[in-house]
Formats: C-alpha cells, sequence, structure tokens
C-alpha cells in the first residue's frame, strides 16, 4: 500500500477517540474480514502482479543436438550439440521492472477501491437499519395508542357515546399504522439479508445503536484528499503512469537481442567445442509499437485528467447538498418528545376537548414530521459517509 496512504490512515485512527470503536466499526471489520468478493479480490491481485512479472523473465533456454553418419550403422559417429539463450539489452528489464512494479501498484489499488466500496455500502446499510430501528421503536406506543382508541371508541360506540364514523375512524387508523410498520419489518429483513451477504454469508451481531455523526471537513481539504487519495484516480494515475513506461519499453525493443551459446562437435577421431554469438535485429516487427505506445500513453493521461475534473464536480456537489441537509436538521430540535405527545394527545381527546379528526390530524403531522426528521439525519449520514468514504 502507498506509505502516503497508511500515514492517513493511522493518522485519521489515532484523532478517533476510544469510544470510536463502536458497533459500526466492528460491524465495519467484521465485513472486511469475512467479505468473499474481497477475498477473491486479494488473490486475483496477486495472480495479476505475478502475471505481469512473468513479462521480464528470460527467454527460454534453446538447446539442439544432432548425430549423423555415413550409414544406418554409423549413425551417432558425428555430431553436434548447442545450447544458446537469448538476452535483451540491461535497460530494457530494467523499464519492463518499472513497469511491473507500477502495475503491482494498480492491482493493489483497485483492490483498495473495492474495499471502499464494498465498506460504504455495509455502513449505509447499517446506517438505514438503525434508523428503521429507532422508527419501529418510535411507533410502538404510537400502535399501542391507536389499538386503544380502536377498543375505546368500539366501547362509546356500543353505548352510544360515539358515532360510526368515528368508530370506523379509529378501526381504520390502527389497520393503516399496523400496515406501516409491516412494511418497516419488511425492509428491516432485506437490509439485514444484505448486510449478511457483505458479510461473508453471515448477518452480524449487532443491535443497530445510531452511532456519532461523523464530523464534516472543509471542503478545499476534502477535495485536496479525494485528489490524492482516492483509489479511483490513484489508478488512473497508476495507468497513466503504466502507459508512459510501455513507451519506454516499445523504444527499447528496438534494440538488438544478444544471443551467446555452446557449440560442441565430435567425429573423424576429433572433438571440437566452443562459443557461440549473435544478435537477433528488429528492423520490421516493432515498427508500429511505438505508435501504439504513445498513443496509449495519450489515451491513459486524458482520462486522468478528465476523471480528476468530474470528481472535483461531483465531490463539491455532494459537499454541498449535505452541507444544506445539515443545515436544515437544526428545524428539528425543538420537537417534544413522541411518547408525552401521544398521551397528552389522547387524554384531550379522551376529556372531549378536542374531536377525532383533530386528534388523527395532529398526531399524523407530528410523526410525519418526526420520520421526516430521522429521514434527513439519514441522509445527513450517508451523505458525510460517501464524503469521507476516503479515509476508510
Amino acid at each position: 500500500m502507498n506509505k502516503k496512504i497508511i500515514s492517513l490512515l493511522a493518522a485519521v485512527v489515532v484523532s478517533l477517540p476510544l469510544c470510536a470503536q463502536s458497533e459500526l466499526e466492528r460491524v465495519l471489520e467484521s465485513v472486511e474480514q469475512n467479505n468473499l468478493s474481497l477475498r477473491a479480490e486479494a488473490y486475483a491481485v496477486e495472480g495479476r502482479t505475478y502475471e505481469a512479472r512473468m513479462g521480464n523473465s528470460l527467454e527460454p533456454l534453446s538447446a539442439s543436438y544432432s548425430t549423423v553418419g555415413e550409414s544406418a550403422g554409423e549413425i551417432g559417429a558425428e555430431g553436434e550439440l548447442e545450447v544458446s539463450q537469448a538476452f535483451d539489452m540491461p535497460w530494457l528489464y530494467a523499464a519492463r521492472s518499472r513497469m511491473a512494479e507500477t502495475r503491482a501498484k494498480q492491482y493493489e489499488t483497485e483492490y483498495l477501491a473495492l474495499r471502499q466500496q464494498i465498506l460504504l455500502e455495509a455502513k449505509e446499510v447499517y446506517l438505514e437499519l438503525c434508523v428503521l430501528h429507532e422508527l419501529s421503536a418510535l411507533n410502538k406506543p404510537r400502535l399501542a395508542a391507536a389499538e386503544h382508541m380502536a377498543e375505546l371508541f368500539a366501547t362509546r360506540y356500543d353505548t352510544g357515546d360515539a358515532t360510526l364514523v368515528d368508530k370506523n375512524r379509529t378501526e381504520f387508523e390502527y389497520l393503516l399504522l399496523r400496515e406501516q410498520l409491516s412494511a418497516v419489518d419488511l425492509r428491516i429483513i432485506e437490509l439485514k439479508s444484505r448486510l449478511a451477504d457483505l458479510n461473508g454469508g453471515t448477518e452480524p451481531e449487532c443491535t443497530y445503536m445510531m452511532p456519532p455523526a461523523d464530523v464534516p471537513m472543509p471542503l478545499d481539504r476534502l477535495l485536496a484528499d479525494w485528489e490524492e487519495y482516492a483509489p479511483d484516480l490513484t489508478v488512473l494515475r497508476l495507468e497513466h503512469q503504466s502507459a508512459d513506461n510501455d513507451v519506454k519499453v516499445s523504444r527499447r525493443q528496438s534494440w538488438p537481442k544478444v544471443e551467446i551459446g555452446y557449440k560442441y562437435e565430435y567425429g573423424d577421431g576429433r572433438n571440437k567445442n566452443g562459443l557461440t554469438a549473435g544478435l537477433s535485429i528488429p528492423i520490421f516487427s516493432n515498427r508500429h509499437n511505438v505508435k501504439r505506445a504513445k498513443a496509449m500513453e495519450y489515451a491513459a493521461r486524458t482520462s486522468a485528467e478528465a476523471a480528476l475534473a468530474e470528481q472535483r464536480n461531483t465531490v463539491t456537489e455532494l459537499y454541498m447538498r449535505t452541507d444544506y441537509i445539515g443545515r436544515m436538521l437544526g428545524s428539528f430540535s425543538t420537537m417534544p418528545d413522541a411518547a408525552s405527545y401521544t398521551d397528552m394527545l389522547g387524554r384531550l381527546l379522551e376529556a372531549g376537548q378536542i374531536n377525532i379528526v383533530d386528534y388523527y390530524s395532529e398526531l399524523d403531522t407530528f410523526f410525519s414530521t418526526l420520520e421526516t426528521r430521522m429521514q434527513t439525519d439519514l441522509e445527513y449520514r450517508i451523505g458525510l459517509a460517501r464524503l469521507l468514504v476516503i479515509y476508510m
């Protein structure tokens, strides 16, 4: 891994408080250890790294042996053995070595990009599960109150103290709320299944308590860190560096190969041996190779520049949106407690100070506002998670 990335990650870890080793951190650690896609990619990186190094090996050793004679009975009376090895120029091996090293870094960075993508998805799933569990807990008193109202107005209808419209309204509200909570439960099941998939097939043990929100950073620092540490951009820069090395390799491949060997001859009562040497000059085979490498280098450089500009715009847009959502959260800070507010409305209704229409109107408005606050908080946290994913 790049030393700068290691230093950055170490600095972030040291700067976190002790409580930061929260349930979320443990879940992410578990996903990183157990995710099957990450395991497969780790093996693939190792294989591609060896493949890149194979291109800088010596050519196969060449050996030939021949034997002749003037007649079938004399076959083997004369013969020769020749062993030879072809070599490229030393600077060509050096250029290939640099290119293989660059590609190895590229493969490792591709693994880091996949790791960040998987951990970000796991974090988003976890945060949504926290909100859904909170929403489910929030609506349990509301469901109990709705059931109580349905039973109360059924009794009042039997005694003639309530109309059929009021009785039906309370029953319908109770059934509708049960259906809404069932949809929440189904979504929880779906997200837990996805988290289990990310964790290698087993759901991590957790209670889904919402962790403290991430701390936002200034936009200029984020843009600088994204440009330097974002794996996707690093991969493109390494691809450009690899393409530049390919240009150097292609140019040096126009130099001749040297072939050195040993030759042994026997026959006519005398044996002879000695060294052999030769040159292989690629006059025509390398004619278009340099042009190809230059074109690919230009394409890689342009792709890296385009990706950088696009990512700066994406990060800036996400930052502005997340900042706006964060400021919106301040408008929900004065809301009362849900349980006490529900109890108050229930007492007013039972005392006859408000009618059934006002009761459900106030209740629906209050809980809709609460759910909006929770959804806004989730969007804010997910926005921060996406902005700070390069530090994961």
